[in-house]
């Protein structure tokens, strides 16, 4: 998962500059939603698998 940050992170950076200097405003906000994803897909997905994982362990689950 770190590197999928740390890739996520420098992508943001670069799109960050780049938009500030050709001054397009799509990039600019391409770049905030990657530095955004770059902060919060770690605890995204370590969220997932202990919610995937406690609902594939629980014992009472009910077939009907």
């Amino acid at each position: 998962m770190e590197y999928i940050q740390s890739v996520l992170l420098v992508v943001g950076v670069i799109v960050l500059v780049v938009g500030y200097r050709k001054n397009q405003r799509n990039l600019l906000l391409s770049a905030a939603v990657v530095l955004f994803l770059a902060g919060t897909v770690g605890n995204f997905t370590q969220g997932f698998l202990d919610g995937f994982n406690a609902a594939g362990s629980s014992s009472a689950v009910s077939a009907k």
